[in-house]
């Protein structure tokens, strides 16, 4: 008898999912690269013909998700995209963390930070400092995200995962920003470890050489990372030394926020 291949499982979903899994690949491919992309570039990114991309970016242009340069004819995000920010925001209900992050900030003298994982990256989503003014700090990545190895907040959102440990091989290889930056699956694997020992995770100017950060988790329903809660400050001998007390209270402040924020927590409505 003979044999039968398995189904290809892009044959198998439903009309128009194909398209629209290649318009969330266009997107990434343009959230990744470090400018505007042209047509050609994307096709060649993602193995498409060239046509097929054009007409797909055509469309995510008109619907405001793309813009074209004008001079160049390169495409980047487009307006919309910061719309959908604004709408996770207000619909994750981060805006009521703002005056908790305010009390931190003041009580720790530093800039508290609130964080959600993006694929192999940490999002920031509100960052405030003692004087309540959101820091612009020109050093930090594009979009204010933050790599996951080398962040106390990635580290957190890595140290308690839902259901089993986190796999890291997907995250290497891990960029170094500093000589303290961990670089090795095995050595982050080994951080994790100590992160849930002793209750909070740390970044030792791993990201930057005069960077202090302290994160602990906002735990979902299911036991994992739903949001990391962190604090940074300018690297000193007096600030590593408060590092334990600076991590009760973000620890404190967590506790505080996690009915305000997670989903199906009973004192959330």
């Amino acid at each position: 008898m003979a044999r039968q291949d398995a189904p290809d499982p892009r044959q198998t979903r439903p009309a128009g999912a194909q398209t629209v899994e290649r318009a969330f690949e266009v997107l990434q491919c343009l959230k990744t690269a470090p400018g505007p992309v042209g047509v050609s570039d994307i096709a060649r990114s993602l193995g498409l013909n060239v046509s097929s991309v054009y007409r797909m970016v055509r469309a995510m242009e008109r619907a405001g998700f793309l813009e074209q340069d004008a001079t160049t004819r390169r495409y980047r995000l487009g307006s919309a995209i910061a719309g959908l920010n604004r709408v996770l925001f207000h619909q994750r209900r981060f805006d009521l963390a703002r005056p908790e992050l305010r009390r931190l900030a003041g009580e720790t003298s530093g800039s508290a930070v609130l964080a959600l994982r993006d694929g192999n990256e940490t999002l920031v989503v509100s960052d405030l400092s003692a004087d309540g003014v959101e820091p612009d700090d020109p050093r930090a990545p594009v979009a204010n995200s933050v790599p996951l190895h080398a962040s106390a907040f990635g580290k957190t959102l890595l140290a308690w995962p839902a259901g089993q440990e986190a796999d890291l091989e997907p995250l290497a290889p891990f960029e170094r920003f500093t000589d303290r930056t961990i670089t090795t699956a095995e050595g982050l694997r080994a951080e994790l470890e100590a992160t849930r020992q002793r209750g909070y995770a740390l970044s030792d100017r791993e990201l930057y050489p005069l960077q202090l950060t302290v994160a602990v988790p906002i735990l979902h329903q299911d036991g994992g990372s739903y949001l990391a809660l962190g604090v940074g400050t300018t690297w000193t001998r007096g600030a590593a030394a408060r590092t334990a007390a600076v991590a009760r209270l973000v620890q404190e402040s967590a506790h505080r926020l996690r009915p305000l924020l997670v989903p199906g927590h009973p004192e959330r409505w």
